[in-house]
């Protein structure tokens, strides 16, 4: 973790194990719960694994500073129904960041960084809130319940739990419109490849050759490993990589996808008229602060120093191509080939 103490208000470490607690309790108690719908359901599961997650995170940091709490000092967390169960989580929740705000911590510190996380935590506790408000308990309710993703499509024909088919359908669909060849669950080096596509004609772009994944999930959450499994499969075939969802992604996630200009779509970037560029920008937390933040290009680093100096070695993300300005152009190293040769030919 850090070798440096947090300085946190007393009795922090034991009120953050409290709501830990009421949390686990709670989530325990609606798995048992017959009369959730399945969104409330699958929005119960995702929202208490956004906040326990980070929260047993920070135990971990604060049990490396002071040492490892006693089970001794837990209370018995017990309610009659779930509001009254929100209430105490959100009232504990409320207690800690009130202790934190009346330190002020420095902004920089790990203190400020535990008092943010847990502001995104009472977010996800607010729409598990509302999630779990009476309301209309109906199938036929479902589509206006889902999130943006999945509302309007939420039960068509076709569409299973676990089964990527109908989301890569739509964006070889998409892709077909957008100009492109495209064939879905294709195979590299005993790995599947849910769509690959080549644009015809070809405008001399990295986006000439994607290699895309679709995660058509309901309660799993894109992590940094479908990312970096992405991109490893997509520079091995000097392709473009694009990632279409509809589910959450964590915040490493996206800024791994936007870091390696990786193309992220969900269902409403599918009727798009083109190929949608990458996130490569982000808005700044300060106000006169910070430097300008341009791309993310300027993070991507270069060559190891041992083979900086090489011949051949130049580096870039997708072979053939150099990064040009601070925004998602490239240019092909070489000019002098084939039209429908591709630039990384060769090297």
């Amino acid at each position: 973790m850090t070798d440096e103490t947090l300085s946190v208000p007393p009795g922090f470490a034991r009120e953050l194990t409290q709501l830990i607690d009421a949390i686990e309790t709670f989530r325990v108690a609606l798995t048992e719960e017959e009369t959730l719908t399945t969104v409330e359901n699958v929005t119960v599961r995702r929202r208490l694994f956004l906040a326990l997650y980070p929260l047993k995170t920070i135990r971990r940091q604060l049990a490396d500073s002071e040492g490892v709490l006693s089970h001794a000092d837990r209370d018995v967390v017990t309610w009659d129904d779930s509001d009254e169960a929100l209430y105490h989580i959100q009232l504990r929740l409320g207690r800690l960041l009130e202790d934190l705000s009346i330190e002020g911590y420095d902004r920089s510190s790990q203190e400020y960084s535990i008092e943010q996380t847990l502001e995104i935590i009472r977010d996800h506790i607010v729409i598990l809130q509302d999630a779990l408000s009476e309301g209309p308990t109906d199938d036929s309710t479902l589509p206006e319940q889902l999130s943006s993703h999945r509302s309007a499509y939420a039960d068509v024909a076709g569409r299973g739990i676990g089964d990527g088919r109908w989301l890569e359908y739509q964006l070889h669909r998409a892709l077909k419109r957008w100009g492109y060849q495209a064939e879905t669950r294709q195979r590299l080096f005993g790995l599947e490849v849910d769509v690959v596509a080549v644009r015809k004609p070809k405008q001399q772009q990295p986006t000439d050759w994607i290699v895309a994944q679709c995660k058509d999930w309901t309660s799993d959450t894109i992590t940094p490993s479908t990312i970096f499994r992405l991109c490893t499969i997509a520079f091995a075939c000097r392709a473009m990589p694009v990632l279409c969802h509809t589910t959450e992604i964590t915040s490493n996630a996206k800024e791994l996808a936007r870091r390696f200009e990786v193309r992220v779509l969900d269902l409403t970037d599918l009727e798009r008229a083109a190929l949608p560029g990458p996130q490569v920008y982000k808005p700044t937390a300060e106000l006169h602060t910070w430097p300008p933040h341009y791309g993310a290009r300027d993070d991507r680093g270069t060559l190891p120093v041992m083979f900086y100096g090489e011949p051949g070695k130049r580096f870039s993300y997708v072979p053939g191509f150099r990064p040009v300005g601070m925004e998602s152009d490239y240019k092909p190293i070489d000019d002098d080939r084939d039209d429908d040769t591709h630039p990384a030919a060769g090297h």
